[in-house]
């Protein structure tokens, strides 16, 4: 649609309903309890009468996101799909019942509204008769996506208020632990599960084993997780150190930092309430000497792996993305591939396709050169101006070096002159007490003062001397290299972003959502991806 040219149209006396459009609808629950799902089919059948009743009107596909938040749009795939249907052009307009089911978030609202407005679509709110074809819409928009957001705001408030109260009283919170059964705020011994965690403990504190092993050996065992899956890495850590294994109770060792983003912060340890409890309401499935030790090692081993890399610049060299992008599907990091036909290059797959194939994960996998560009037009702005940052660094090095190098010069100069001062007073006490013959007196006298005026003269001229420029230029170099992304980008990387989550696009292997969160930002990145074709292609959601 031709934004300008319709709203020019709606000036001259035009309805949106006077308008051949092709529009689809989108709903949202947050919970798949039957009386939402029933209230989404409602809507389902109430937008397709509503629009199969206009004339001008083409219904062309309705978008469903069930039992989801709407605080954290990348959950929400049907959401993603319609968005991207938006950006190639097969759509003219988006009905929704209102703000709070398209975003609950103000940001997003804003940004997904213009992102459309941008791809010629617009966006009809029913119950709020927002529609943002009219240039007034983003202020009212504001507004209604504002309160509820606020609606957010509030609930987060009251959840933290129960979790208080109930660590006040004892009660234990998180969800379901293997391992145990939960009611009522109080774990009791899953008496199946029960003997995977006491394998677990005790293949570790053999120091024999990794947990990829271990993983392997608890499914070889039989025991999986609750989703019939194998243990991946970061489950098996996540449950070695947790301290309710030992029969403690534990509460208050992370918050959401953001209610928008739901983002979890770990507390400082000494925040932490740890216990070994007496209540019987953590009871204990592994001794705590077996815990202790089994944790000890992992302490040990934790302490060699950070040593070795204590080399970032080798350590990044190849390991640009390491250990920062996992796969929202399992929860598994993704790991580089680069040997045989992949040396030159390089792909990042899920930890699990790589030791299982696609049966275990069918997250698409990632070429590096394709993660190099994405993130080169991420970081490239970090460093827009990198002419003048390095030009301030050089005269704030060169005021510094002149400073520093008259300080050295000066205070040489002083203590070689003095010497020579001591020297000249010694000869002439030599010659007084007729040490020493006149024409020895007059040759060394000759030579000393030769000396001085060559001191003087060099110390003269040492503040310009070529040695600074060289020494200029070697450090300007030395920066134009590092503030080259193509060169650091692992560094940059690193510096700047904290996780990026990968998910494929519903069924299709050849299609995938990013979202980039960073160290100094709240609101994360939406990247999409298409491998369809040959070079793949991919675009920034705003």
């Amino acid at each position: 649609m031709d934004i300008l040219k319709a709203r020019q149209e709606l000036i001259q006396g035009k309805t949106i309903y006077d308008m051949p459009l092709r529009v689809v609808d989108y709903g949202r629950v947050s919970t798949d309890k039957d009386e939402q799902m029933n209230s989404l089919e409602n809507q389902a059948h109430y937008f397709q009468d509503m629009i199969g009743n206009v004339k001008n009107w083409k219904h062309v596909a309705s978008y469903r996101d069930e039992g989801i938040s709407g605080t954290q749009v990348w959950k929400r795939e049907q959401f993603l799909k319609m968005i991207d249907e938006a950006r190639l052009g097969k759509i003219d307009m988006i009905v929704t019942k209102e703000v709070s089911r398209f975003a609950r978030n103000t940001i997003d609202s804003i940004q997904y509204t213009q992102l459309l407005l941008q791809y010629g679509v617009i966006v009809f709110f029913i119950s709020d008769n927002i529609n943002t074809i009219y240039p007034d819409s983003e202020f009212r928009l504001t507004l209604m996506a504002s309160m509820a957001q606020d609606e957010v705001r509030k609930l987060s408030e009251r959840v933290k208020f129960g979790i208080r109260r109930s660590i006040q009283d004892r009660k234990v919170g998180g969800g379901g632990l293997y391992g145990y059964d939960k009611k009522d705020c109080q774990l009791t011994i899953n008496h199946q599960e029960a003997p995977g965690v006491k394998l677990l403990f005790t293949l570790y504190a053999s120091g024999e084993y990794g947990f990829k092993k271990i993983g392997e050996k608890l499914k070889a065992a039989g025991y999986v997780t609750r989703k019939g899956k194998t243990f991946s890495d970061t489950t098996l850590k996540k449950m070695l150190t947790n301290p309710r294994y030992k029969g403690w109770y534990t509460a208050n060792m992370s918050e959401v930092e953001d209610y928008k983003t739901h983002k979890k912060k770990k507390k400082p340890k000494e925040e932490w309430i740890s216990y070994k409890d007496e209540t019987g309401h953590v009871p204990a499935i592994v001794e705590e000497e077996l815990w202790n030790r089994a944790n000890q090692i992992h302490e040990e081993r934790l302490a060699r792996w950070n040593k070795n890399v204590l080399n970032k610049e080798f350590y990044l060299e190849n390991r640009s993305y390491t250990s920062k992008l996992i796969c929202v599907e399992h929860q598994a990091h993704f790991v580089r591939t680069a040997s045989g036909k992949r040396k030159a290059n390089p792909v990042w797959q899920c930890n699990l396709y790589l030791r299982h194939g696609k049966k275990a994960c069918e997250t698409p996998i990632l070429k590096e050169q394709v993660l190099d560009c994405i993130f080169k037009e991420i970081l490239e702005p970090v460093l827009e101006k990198k002419e003048e940052f390095l030009k301030l660094i050089l005269q704030d090095y060169q005021h510094l070096y002149q400073e520093v190098k008259t300080q050295v010069t000066k205070t040489t100069y002083l203590e070689k002159m003095c010497n020579k001062k001591k020297a000249q007073a010694r000869l002439l006490d030599a010659y007084v007490r007729g040490m020493i013959e006149d024409a020895d007196f007059i040759e060394k006298k000759q030579q000393l003062t030769s000396e001085i005026e060559h001191l003087q003269k060099t110390y003269s001229s040492q503040a310009s001397s070529s040695s600074f420029h060289s020494n200029l230029i070697a450090i300007q170099n030395y920066l134009k290299d590092a503030l080259t992304i193509e060169k650091h980008i692992g560094t940059y990387f690193h510096l700047f972003v904290r996780q990026v989550l990968i998910r494929k696009m519903e069924e299709d292997r050849k299609r995938l959502h990013l979202q980039i969160f960073f160290q100094f930002q709240k609101e994360p990145k939406e990247v999409l991806v298409d491998l369809h074709d040959k070079e793949p292609s991919y675009f920034f959601l705003f």
